[in-house]
């Protein structure tokens, strides 16, 4: 407050001026402020809203928040929410504003523009009108690439992949489109339009991924790096390391509460029996994926676990943590899959890289047989990820042909992977061979070391398209090795347990 007193004081003012941006959430702070440690004297601010302002020049804009206002007019902020990013951000947009309330209505001092504001009322939204001209959307082919959506200052905002650029882009412009928030607030910045032609919509996919990795756009929720690590467990799963080396060798998996219960997993299978109620506690949280306010009582759990135990004692017996939890896993998927099938429905792909939160924190009321499907669940997703990663390694080295729906000519689209990327793509006749993968004679143990998680990534796409082109019906081959062709039906198999 001594420093508003001096502005007042120095500038010979009554009040001191205040430029917020949405005033509405601060004002209630500095009254609050202002009665704890000056009450006797008047409020000492005069708030500008620059929210308000921008509600009465810029009516039709999608959002108005600081973020997209910022961005709008061409300033980055940080992803990070800092106060002194915030003062920066609304200190340019008041400048933008002055400039616009100058050249559009002639108001340049405070008094004028208090008086406008007053007299004037915020109109209401007639529409949507987004700042990126139309004719940069329209002049976009028809064909499969990826696409980048950026600012006015160059900035890239958003990467996405499309099997028709054209109609992709501009089904954000569609009147009345039903957008999540974050996306409103990045068709309020994007003011340029940039693409990349791909041979197939797969392709995009995968270089899609691979973008976005390099460059982690803002509005890029998924497939980003973040903190994202990949890690290899030894073959008892109690530890993990960075690198496959030595005796890490069970991998690559997704680090985090995955790896986690993988590893308290494999604790109680070597010598869970003999651990204390408290360390108990502590694995079968762990296992389940609960913090310990959301956990059953210790009875509760004991009892889950020897349900656990007595339904599977054949497989408990005398297994290592690795072969019990492949095989146990292997078991239960295919309960999963039978149990589908008999309902006529598909199994989904859950491809998640966390342990699913099937018992999470949440407010249900655990009973034995709650914790034994709950610790049935955690060992059939990790066991679907060990499988997965194992699928990986072949991918990695191979070649895929596939027949494109609407093509007219007698040719099939052929791509090549080494070492995880992509090392050739080409037009073939449909009844050429599909060549042998450079690498296919590669170890898995070489193949673990070319991978991070880019290359995780890239074929976890891959994975994706795969279940997509099977989807369609399409005259497909993966070719593994001289002898190893896997074509529409045998992939069609092979999926379902990736």
């Amino acid at each position: 407050m001594a420093a508003v007193k001096a502005v007042i004081s120095e500038n010979q003012l009554a009040v001191c001026p205040t430029v917020i941006h949405f005033a509405r959430f601060e004002k209630p702070f500095l009254k609050d402020l202002h009665q704890k440690n000056d009450p006797e004297s008047p409020f000492p601010f005069q708030i500008v809203c620059t929210h308000e302002i921008a509600v009465r020049l810029l009516p039709d804009l999608p959002r108005r928040g600081l973020r997209a206002i910022a961005g709008y007019f061409g300033h980055s902020m940080p992803e990070l929410r800092r106060s002194a990013d915030h003062v920066v951000a609304t200190a340019f947009i008041w400048n933008k504003l002055i400039e616009m309330l100058n050249l559009n209505l002639g108001i340049d001092t405070l008094d004028q523009l208090c008086g406008w504001m007053a007299s004037t009322e915020p109109a209401s939204r007639s529409q949507r009108i987004y700042p990126m001209a139309p004719e940069k959307r329209l002049r976009l082919p028809d064909k499969p690439g990826i696409y980048r959506m950026l600012r006015a200052n160059g900035d890239l905002l958003y990467i996405g992949k499309a099997k028709s650029l054209k109609k992709r882009v501009n089904s954000y412009f569609r009147p009345k489109a039903p957008h999540a928030e974050h996306t409103l607030e990045m068709l309020t910045q994007a003011q340029k339009l940039d693409f990349t032609l791909t041979g197939s919509a797969l392709e995009a996919a995968i270089q899609e991924s691979d973008e976005i990795k390099r460059h982690s756009p803002p509005y890029n929720i998924a497939l980003r790096k973040r903190q994202r690590q990949l890690v290899f467990c030894t073959k008892n799963l109690s530890r993990h390391a960075r690198v496959a080396d030595g005796d890490y060798t069970i991998g690559p998996l997704p680090d985090g509460r995955f790896i986690a219960a993988v590893s308290a997993m494999g604790h109680w299978i070597t010598d869970g029996c003999r651990s204390a109620d408290q360390e108990l506690l502590s694995i079968g949280c762990t296992i389940m994926g609960l913090s310990s306010e959301y956990a059953p009582d210790i009875t509760c759990l004991k009892e889950g676990f020897d349900i656990f135990r007595e339904d599977h004692c054949d497989p408990l017996k005398n297994q290592s943590p690795l072969r019990l939890l492949t095989g146990l896993g292997a078991t239960l998927w295919r309960r999963r899959m039978e149990a589908a099938e008999a309902a006529e429905e598909n199994t989904s792909d859950n491809d998640d890289d966390e342990l699913a939160q099937n018992g999470s924190n949440d407010t249900r009321v655990w009973t034995p047989e709650s914790v034994a499907r709950s610790i049935e669940h955690m060992v059939l997703h990790s066991a679907h990820l060990i499988r997965r990663a194992r699928w990986f390694y072949l991918l990695s080295e191979s070649s895929l042909a596939w027949e494109s729906a609407n093509r007219s000519d007698q040719l099939k689209t052929l791509v090549v992977f080494e070492g995880g990327s992509v090392f050739k793509r080409d037009d073939i006749e449909s009844a050429a061979k599909v060549p042998v993968p450079p690498g296919f004679d590669k170890s898995f143990r070489r193949r673990q070391k070319q991978f991070s998680l880019m290359t995780y990534d890239r074929l976890r796409i891959l994975t994706t398209e795969l279940r997509r082109l099977i989807s369609e019906n399409r005259n497909i081959e993966l070719r593994l090795g001289p002898m190893v062709t896997l074509g529409y039906e045998e992939l069609k198999k092979a999926l379902r347990w990736v």
